[in-house]
C-alpha cells in the first residue's frame, strides 16, 4: 500500500472512530439527561391522568360498593400495585379501624398493600419520625378514615395552623400523583377553609355559628377558623349530608364564616354511600364528578342577602344537586349532567310539588327540592321546620331561566339532579 493509500485509510478509520465516539457521548448524554428529568419531575408516569385528585365519600359507604371502592384502587395504581396509606387519626380506636379497611382493600378490591400511618392524637410525635415519612412516601394512595375530623387537625397541624412534616409528605405524595381518599370525617376534614366541625340545621339557623363550644348548647354549629388539613383546595366540605338533613347548617355556615381570611361562599355537602371524584385538583381543570348512591350538593351564597330578623333570614341562597354521572368544574361550577339523563322539561311524571313539615328531617329537603322539577304545574314550594320558637320556612323556587332538572329513570327509579335552585330561608 502506497503512503498516500495508507493516510486515506488512517482518516477514514479516524472519522469513523470519532463517528461512533460521539455517538455514544450523545446517546449517554440523552441517557444522564432522562434519569436526571425523571429524578426531578413531580408526576408519576401511571398517575399522569388524574393530576393532583381526591375522593371524598359522604360515609357509610357499603362494603360491596364496588364502583367506590373500585376507583380508590385504580386511581392508586391498580390492584396488585396500589399502596393505600391508611390514616385513621379521626377514630377513637383507629387500629381497630385500620384492621377492617385493610381487610377491605387488600382481600376485596386486590391492592398489593395497605399500610396503617400512625399518626393519631396519641400519637403527635410520629409526624416527625423519619419511618414513618419514609413509609408515606411508599404509598400511592391514602385512606382517611370517619370519626371526629377535630382530630384529625389535631393530629397533623402544628399549633400555628401550619402543616407537620408527616403533612408536608402527604401533600407531595398528592402532588406527584397520589390519590387522597377519605370518608365521613375524613373527607371533611381536607378542606383549606373553614371547617366544620359539629352542630344541627335548625339551631345554626336561630344561633349562628361558633369557633368555641358551648356544653349548654350541644346543637350549635362549630367550625374551626384554622381550616381543615389543606389537602381540597376552594370548599367547605360536609357529609353524612342529606341524611341527616345538613343543608341548613351549611348554608349558615358559609354565611357567618364568609369574610373570614379562610372564609368562602362556596361548600359542597356529600351524601352517605355516594363519592365525588375529584382530578386536577387546584389548576384551571379541577373537575368533580359523582359516583355511588346519591348525590352531591352545591352550596352557593355569592349572590345571596340577609334582611332584619330576630334571628335569621337570608334570600337568593342558590343549590345544585348532582347525581350519579355529574360533573362540575371546580374553577367554575359549571355543571354537565350524565349522557345517562334526559331533561326534565316536558316529560314531568307528577301533577303537584311535595312539602314538608320537617324539611330537615332525613332527605326530606332533597325530597321536597326534586319533586319540583318533576311536576307539571308547580315551579315553587317549601318546608317548614319540625322545631318550633322560631319555626323556619325554606321557601324553593325552580323559576330561574338558568335553572333545570335532569333525569335517569331506570328500573322504576328516578336519579334527578338539578341546578340553580333558589333558596330563602325565613322566620313564620
Amino acid at each position: 500500500m502506497s503512503l498516500a493509500h495508507e493516510n486515506v485509510a488512517l482518516t477514514y478509520k479516524d472519522k469513523t472512530m470519532g463517528y461512533y465516539l460521539c455517538l455514544f457521548l450523545f446517546l449517554l448524554i440523552v441517557h444522564i439527561s432522562s434519569i436526571f428529568c425523571f429524578l426531578l419531575d413531580d408526576t408519576l408516569p401511571q398517575f399522569a391522568t388524574y393530576g393532583e385528585s381526591l375522593v371524598l365519600i359522604g360515609g357509610n359507604q357499603a362494603d360491596n360498593n364496588d364502583e367506590i371502592y373500585s376507583t380508590i384502587v385504580d386511581m392508586a395504581g391498580g390492584r396488585g400495585v396500589a399502596k393505600i396509606g391508611l390514616i385513621h387519626a379521626a377514630s377513637a380506636d383507629p387500629q381497630d379501624s385500620a384492621n377492617f379497611y385493610h381487610d377491605i382493600f387488600i382481600k376485596r378490591y386486590g391492592a398489593a398493600e395497605a399500610n396503617l400511618i400512625p399518626i393519631d392524637i396519641n400519637h403527635i410525635s410520629a409526624n416527625s419520625d423519619p419511618n414513618v415519612i419514609q413509609l408515606i412516601r411508599q404509598q400511592t394512595g391514602f385512606f382517611f378514615g370517619g370519626g371526629d375530623q377535630y382530630r384529625v387537625t389535631q393530629s397533623f397541624l402544628l399549633p400555628d395552623g401550619s402543616p407537620s412534616p408527616a403533612l408536608v409528605a402527604i401533600m407531595e405524595m398528592k402532588r406527584k400523583g397520589a390519590v387522597i381518599a377519605g370518608t365521613s370525617a375524613g373527607t371533611a376534614c381536607h378542606t383549606d377553609k373553614v371547617m366544620i366541625r359539629g352542630g344541627v340545621s335548625w339551631d345554626a339557623l336561630k344561633n349562628g355559628a361558633h369557633d368555641t363550644e358551648n356544653r349548654e348548647y350541644p346543637n350549635n354549629l362549630i367550625y374551626e377558623k384554622i381550616g381543615g388539613i389543606g389537602l381540597f383546595h376552594g370548599y367547605v366540605l360536609d357529609s353524612h349530608f342529606s341524611e341527616r338533613g345538613r343543608e341548613g347548617r351549611l348554608i349558615r355556615l358559609l354565611w357567618d364564616t364568609r369574610r373570614l381570611s379562610l372564609g368562602t361562599n362556596y361548600a359542597l355537602g356529600v351524601d352517605e354511600n355516594t363519592a365525588l371524584v375529584i382530578t386536577h385538583d387546584g389548576t384551571s381543570q379541577a373537575s368533580g364528578k359523582v359516583i355511588g348512591a346519591a348525590g352531591v350538593l352545591l352550596v352557593d351564597v355569592s349572590k345571596a342577602i340577609v334582611t332584619q330578623a330576630r334571628y335569621f333570614s337570608i334570600h337568593g341562597v342558590y343549590l345544585s344537586y348532582l347525581t350519579h354521572g355529574d360533573q362540575i368544574n371546580l374553577l367554575t361550577r359549571a355543571i354537565t349532567f350524565s349522557p345517562a339523563k334526559t331533561s326534565l322539561a316536558g316529560h314531568e311524571k307528577h301533577k303537584n310539588a311535595v312539602t314538608s313539615s320537617d324539611i330537615f328531617g332525613a332527605g326530606r329537603f332533597v325530597q321536597v327540592a326534586t319533586s319540583i322539577y318533576d311536576t307539571r304545574h308547580h315551579r315553587v314550594t317549601y318546608g317548614t321546620t319540625k322545631e318550633t320558637n322560631p319555626t323556619f320556612k325554606v321557601t324553593m323556587s325552580a323559576n330561574g331561566h338558568d335553572s333545570e332538572g335532569w333525569v335517569e329513570r331506570t328500573h322504576g327509579a328516578n336519579k334527578i339532579s338539578y341546578k340553580n335552585l333558589q333558596i330563602d330561608i325565613t322566620e313564620v
